[in-house]
Formats: structure tokens, sequence, C-alpha cells
């Protein structure tokens, strides 16, 4: 079964408008803040293909244990995403957040295949404090379902309104950086609020070349769990739990601007897919202030 849900025309023209901009510095984000007047913008594409997960009791299984017997099932996920934080003012971004998604089922019988927007996000980020090598900040944001139909297999999101809280911290130097984030997730409909973090790390290899590493995890809270799934397990209407491990290879190719290749597996989970998902990003930092002629 085939179902049309929207088009990545958006994203195609998003990441042509950022590789066009002419970026005045390095492309950052974490716990420090965009200056008024810049952007920065992460166009991002992502590939994942499985046949285990996380059962609500950590164990890994088959993808699938649909009539009572396991069944070779492989779930594929492709997702393109587009996030931005916007410098308003000195001590406050506005976030956005969206992601384009194909995904698809492979049974034995059938192959279930969804395609269109999934939830989108929007947010705030404020300074809480900045120093010369170390910063601090907090930020709120919404995500919204964008009229996808959560009955559709598999779905596209959970369609629920979800709240997330989060303090971040970041220290730098000439040679590496370090960024920790703690948040608390208020969760809508059944699903129980999630607690997490994520500590992330790079340093420089040469002027062109930057490693990345993150650590990253949530864990239910609060009320009972959400249904598990059932016998067919659908990704986005459950109640999960992970903990990922990522590297990532960041390449500059012109001032502020970088390609990055992504590798994030999950390590440890509660209802969630086992797996490894390849990604590709462009990260960049256009000028959104229009210079006027007496300006050089």
């Amino acid at each position: 079964m085939i179902r049309e849900r929207g088009s990545g025309l958006a994203l195609a023209m998003l990441l042509g408008a950022a590789i066009a901009a002419s970026p005045p510095g390095s492309a950052l984000a974490g716990a420090w803040l965009q200056e008024p007047g810049t952007a920065y913008v992460r166009l991002s594409g992502g590939y994942l293909v499985t046949d285990t997960r996380f059962d609500r009791d950590g164990n890994e299984i088959p993808f699938d244990n649909a009539g009572g017997g396991f069944r070779d099932v492989e779930y594929r996920d492709f997702a393109a995403g587009a996030y931005a934080e916007w410098g308003l003012h000195r001590d406050w971004n506005l976030i956005t957040d969206l992601t384009w998604k194909r995904l698809r089922a492979d049974q034995p019988s059938a192959r279930f295949t969804t395609y269109g927007f999934g939830d989108a996000g929007v947010g705030v980020k404020r300074s809480l404090y900045r120093g010369p090598h170390t910063v601090a900040s907090a930020g709120v944001s919404v995500s919204v379902p964008t009229g996808y139909d959560p009955g559709e297999y598999p779905a596209l999101g959970s369609d629920t309104v979800d709240l997330t809280a989060s303090l971040q911290a970041g220290t730098s130097t000439a040679a590496y950086w370090v960024n920790g984030e703690a948040a608390y997730r208020f969760r809508g409909g059944d699903f129980r609020n999630q607690v997490g973090g994520a500590v992330t790390g790079g340093f420089g290899v040469s002027r062109a070349v930057a490693l990345r590493g993150d650590v990253r995890g949530a864990v239910g809270v609060g009320r009972g769990p959400a249904p598990d799934g059932g016998l067919r397990f659908d990704p986005t209407a459950v109640d999960p739990g992970n903990l990922d491990a990522a590297g990532t290879v960041s390449v500059r190719v012109a001032p502020g601007t970088a390609l990055e290749a992504e590798v994030r597996s999950t390590v440890w989970g509660e209802n969630t897919l086992v797996g490894t998902r390849f990604s590709l990003a462009v990260a960049t930092s256009p000028a959104l202030r229009l210079r006027s002629g007496r300006e050089r």
C-alpha cells in the first residue's frame, strides 16, 4: 500500500538557499547563540535499514512478530531534515525544525510505504551566561503534527503535541569544544514524559577537517507506559527509550560552511529500533542582514 503525503521540494529549495548563502563564520549551535542577523542552518538526509528492534524490556527481537511467530520483516527509514537557529537578539534565538520522511515495511506478502512531513518544531533559546570560553543557555520548544494520518502504517508521527524544556552548557578552546544538554519532554496523548540528555564534543584535525562525537539518550518517566505497538510494531506509535552513540566527520568547503558525514547507532533501547543510521548534511551560517551600499 502506497500513500502520498507531501513533497520534498521545499527541502530541496532550502538546501539550494543554504549553499548559495554567503556565510560570515563558523557554523555553531549547542549552548552557543547566533549573533543578531546570522543563523545556523543544518540540512541533512539519513537512511536506516533494520529487521530488529528492542522490546519494552530492552531485549533484541525481530522487528515483527505478528501472527504469534516471528516474521521476516525489514523496516526502511529515510528522513530529510531542516534545522535552523535564527539570531533575533543578542540573548535570544528562534529555533525551527522540520522533517520529511519516507518509511517502508517489507513484509513477506505485502509492502507498506508512507511518505511526507512528520512533526514540525518551533522554539526559543535564551542566553544564561556568556564567558570567554564557557556559555550556558536555556530553551523551550513545541513539536506539532503536520496533518499526516496517524492511522497509516508506518505512521509518520505520533500525532501528539509535545513540549520540551532544556538546559545547555558548553566550553571551547582553539583546539576543541564540549557541549552538555539536559532536557525534559512533556508528551501528549497516552505517552509517558521523557527525561533526556546528551554530551557532544569535537576537535579540529586541520583547518578544514574536524571530528565530532556524541552520546545521547532518553527514558520514560511518570504515568504507566503507552502501548508497545502490539504484534505489528510501529516505531512512532510506542513509548520509546534509547541510548545512541554517533561519530561525525566535518569538512569545511567554504568559510562557515561544512559538509558532514555521520554514523549513529542505538546501543540500548526500549520500544525502539536496533540499527545504524548513515547521514549526510550541509551545515552553514548564512548572514541574514542586508548591507547598505556604504558598508564595505
